[in-house]
């Protein structure tokens, strides 16, 4: 795990220096690592990037995200997703989105879940300090359920896969951001995909404090609820805690998230 994560991390910021000088580019990396050595052996760590890159009125974002976590040496967490999103401003505060997401976590019942969405978007607000828009669409959805076997650590003994399961689904995502001072920000981003079966909304805050111009540290949570897991699983609401250290470069226009407002506040258009 160590190894694993001093590499992604080389790899990232590696990623994010060649973009530096790159105009029309934003890059976003973070990782954290925690090992703790006592009565226990606990070892966790989790690694981010995203990037964007903004060709006129379109723009292309990504991202990659693994977090993994292990006590004495059984693995009790490891979760790999990742997204793409291409957006077209039809005016300063309207946009047209496509996006699609794959994850897979090794523990909340479902080999994997995948979907793809299109729809519209509307930045609400947009001022120096508060940014806010919301997306809303339709798209198709697959996911695998499974039945896990724990044994008393957490860790998965047996896993058995169901059917697949698919099917049209709504899209609707919010982003907002505020910052407090020059070197304090508030971040959000929400999203719920809702079918026949299942609804599963993810949401992630983090309260950003800049270290200098492209270092910053990071206190995030992650909530992911699905109101109908596969059978055997009693929680229908995962959690994770972060403290990482955040790289950041971008282009003044455009951000590495999601998030058209940055970009769309720069466009002669209507």
């Amino acid at each position: 795990m160590r190894t694993g994560s001093v590499a992604l991390l080389g790899a990232a910021l590696a990623i994010c220096g060649s973009a530096r000088a790159a105009s029309g580019w934003a890059t976003h990396g973070e990782v954290g690592l925690v090992m703790a050595r006592g009565a226990t052996t606990t070892e966790s760590g989790d690694v981010k990037l995203e990037a964007a890159h903004e060709i006129g009125r379109w723009t292309y974002s990504g991202g990659l995200a693994a977090l993994y976590a292990s006590t004495n040496h059984i693995t009790t967490q490891q979760d790999v997703n990742g997204h793409l999103q291409v957006s077209l401003a039809l005016s300063k505060r309207t946009f047209w989105f496509g996006s699609g997401r794959y994850d897979r976590n090794l523990f909340n019942g479902f080999a994997y879940q995948e979907s793809v969405a299109s729809g519209l978007g509307r930045i609400l607000v947009r001022s120096h300090s508060t940014k806010l828009s919301a997306e809303l669409g339709a798209g198709f959805r697959r996911e695998r359920p499974e039945l896990l076997t724990l044994n008393s650590l957490g860790g998965v003994t047996s896993r058995t896969r169901e059917a697949v399961e698919e099917g049209a689904v709504l899209h609707a995502a919010m982003q907002f951001s505020h910052s407090f001072t020059k070197s304090t920000s508030l971040k959000d981003e929400l999203l719920v995909e809702s079918g026949a079966r299942n609804t599963m909304t993810s949401n992630n805050i983090s309260l950003h404090v800049k270290m200098n111009t492209v270092l910053s540290l990071a206190a995030g949570m992650q909530l992911v609820n699905n109101t109908n897991p596969p059978a055997g699983q009693a929680r229908h609401t995962d959690s994770v805690v972060t403290v990482n250290l955040v790289y950041d470069f971008k282009d003044s226009k455009i951000s590495a998230s999601p998030t058209t407002t940055d970009l769309f506040s720069s466009l002669d258009m209507p």
